[in-house]
């Protein structure tokens, strides 16, 4: 049986009060529960009745958290094999290049070189944070997945990609200076394609 609208905004009602902050979940979520009515009013339920006892079925926060789950799972193997992609790494070459003019230009030593370039690639995605706050679009979980992911990559790659740790390895200071630049100007380019395309799916939705 097809639910009519006025069922549709009482199950909305019924996931007010904070139990789903994404729109993009909640939406899901009204979806969901919405078919499971469908089905039970098509076996003889009422929708007050089918309403009732599906609600005490499904636990919101546990939906959420699955999805969420899901979701960043899915970005991480799709921000890896973007960054198998020939314009993805075409791009990152043109920020690696930009890295390198930077150490250039102000003649840093390998360990300031480490340091300010790290810093700049968390000063980057710490600015898309406020942006995305500013705009609203953090409350969309897959913009919010696809930037935790960019963001938590880009956390393990501070660490695994160490200066003295790749010297200890046998490359020369300079050469893993940029190793370094290339790596993280790599995973960042290909988190924020995504990040992109992501949020230009939201403006078509």
């Amino acid at each position: 049986m097809k639910l009519s609208s006025s069922h549709i905004s009482q199950i909305e009602s019924s996931l007010s009060g904070g139990k789903i902050y994404y729109e993009d979940i909640r939406a899901e979520l009204v979806d969901h529960i919405a078919s499971k009515v469908e089905h039970a009013m098509d076996d003889g339920a009422s929708f007050d009745q089918a309403l009732s006892e599906i609600s005490k079925e499904i636990n919101p926060s546990s939906f959420q958290r699955r999805l969420l789950v899901a979701s960043h799972l899915g970005f991480f193997k799709t921000i890896a094999a973007n960054m198998l992609q020939g314009s993805i790494i075409f791009k990152a070459l043109t920020m690696f290049a930009c890295s390198l003019l930077l150490i250039y230009f102000f003649d840093y030593s390998p360990m300031e070189a480490e340091i300010h370039i790290k810093t700049i690639f968390i000063s980057l995605i710490l600015g898309m944070v406020i942006l995305g706050l500013l705009g609203g679009l953090l409350k969309n979980s897959q913009l919010l997945s696809a930037g935790n992911s960019l963001w938590l990559i880009l956390c393990v790659a501070q660490f695994v990609l160490n200066l003295d740790w790749l010297v200890w390895l046998g490359l020369s200071p300079l050469a893993s200076i940029y190793l370094i630049a290339f790596m993280l100007s790599l995973v960042f380019i290909a988190g924020f394609s995504e990040l992109v395309s992501q949020a230009k799916k939201l403006r078509t939705t």
